[in-house]
């Protein structure tokens, strides 16, 4: 690690203290921002979110500049946040403005690698600009949701794993960006060798340049390499070939299945327990939810914002005293868990106790406001 550029400039520290007194969330106001989603399909929010009015900034605590940061470069309790873009809208700069008080990064959720290791997409320049003006890390996500059609032919090819590892450098390089994250969903179980060789490599190139490798990876309680959907990742070897480990402590309760909360923290904790027994808890980011899913008899649940999930409480005559909710719609039972402020500290709170390196929220512009308060 020692190749590894460290960037003065991204010293900052963003320190988390989490204040559990949520009797200050009735003195502390708030604007109500519009967020509007269409469809959930495993992490994937698949429409252009809402417009925020910029009168509507959530009030945050500025964060403190500290000059200390670890061996890697990486500063401790680091903030980060996905941010999704579909179309490169007018309004993300907007947006990410919200947010900069309380980020220490962002994770542009901009590319798709295909199967041959060409890298598609489109970067909104004045996002990263404005990001590189207030020093938060940047890390490119580059993903597929294809699963083993893609990354099948990609990972057994030796031409494409190269191609890939050349254009996540340039894609990398030609933008700025502090290093890459791979979001890499639905591989093969037996893959597993075949993706953690490729990491490797990829760490190696990057690591030459300059560059940090990310990795967001399915949560696990235990080790099951025969698992379907999570035995391609092999939690200790990528942990020492990578710099950063997102878990992604979501979908307990998938849209799919049946009711039942996101991420309840006796979970997220089996998670972590896990995680820390396999990777060094200094290269661990806690992957947390800002949405909810609204379950009913018919079909997959469909996927809420923190503010949908408010309004159809309102509707509906529901309290919103806890994350979870029922209401009669047209004869049918619907059940709705989502994330609240209470929700998310409960598990924010973990992140000081396992010495971990940070959280990462999917994504920015669906959680509740209201938990900004409580990160400082």
């Amino acid at each position: 690690m020692g190749a590894l550029k460290v960037r003065a400039s991204k010293g900052r520290v963003v320190v988390l203290v989490i204040v559990m007194a949520l009797a200050l969330l009735v003195a502390a106001p708030f604007g109500a921002w519009s967020r509007v989603i269409t469809r959930w399909d495993r992490g994937l929010l698949s429409a252009a979110e809402g417009q925020s009015s910029s009168s509507n900034r959530v009030a945050l605590n500025t964060r403190a500049s500290h000059a200390a940061t670890a061996i890697s470069g990486l500063p401790p309790g680091m903030v980060l946040g996905y941010f999704y873009d579909p179309g490169n809208a007018p309004g993300a700069v907007a947006m990410l403005k919200h947010y900069i008080p309380v980020l220490s990064g962002i994770i542009p959720f901009w590319y798709q690698i295909e199967a041959n290791g060409v890298i598609t997409g489109s970067t909104d320049p004045s996002v990263l600009s404005l990001a590189e003006k207030h020093n938060l890390w940047t890390f490119a996500l580059v993903e597929n949701m294809a699963g083993q059609s893609v990354f099948g032919p990609l990972l057994n090819s030796p031409v494409a794993r190269q191609r890939a590892i050349d254009n996540m450098l340039t894609l990398v390089e030609s933008n700025g960006y502090d290093g890459v994250n791979l979001d890499w969903e639905g591989i093969a179980p037996s893959e597993r060798h075949a993706f953690t060789t490729f990491v490797a490599a990829l760490s190696n190139t990057f690591h030459r340049h300059g560059y940090y490798v990310t990795l967001s990876v399915p949560a696990e309680t235990s080790n099951q390499p025969g698992n379907s959907w999570t035995g391609a990742y092999n939690y200790r070897a990528l942990g020492q070939a990578a710099d950063l480990l997102m878990i992604m402590a979501y979908d307990q309760h998938y849209a799919g299945g049946s009711p039942g909360p996101i991420a309840s923290p006796a979970w997220v904790k089996q998670v972590l327990d896990y995680t820390i027994s396999a990777v060094p808890p200094s290269k661990v980011i806690l992957g947390i939810p800002g949405y909810g899913y609204d379950w009913s008899g018919s079909g997959p649940a469909s996927a809420l914002t923190y503010s949908q999930a408010k309004s159809l409480a309102s509707q509906y005559g529901a309290s919103m005293s806890s994350n979870h909710f029922v209401y009669m719609q047209n004869g049918q039972v619907h059940s709705v868990w989502f994330e609240n402020t209470q929700s998310l500290l409960s598990k924010i709170q973990l992140v000081s106790g396992y010495e971990l390196r940070g959280i990462a929220l999917w994504r920015l512009g669906i959680e509740d406001p209201k938990m900004w308060y409580f990160l400082q």
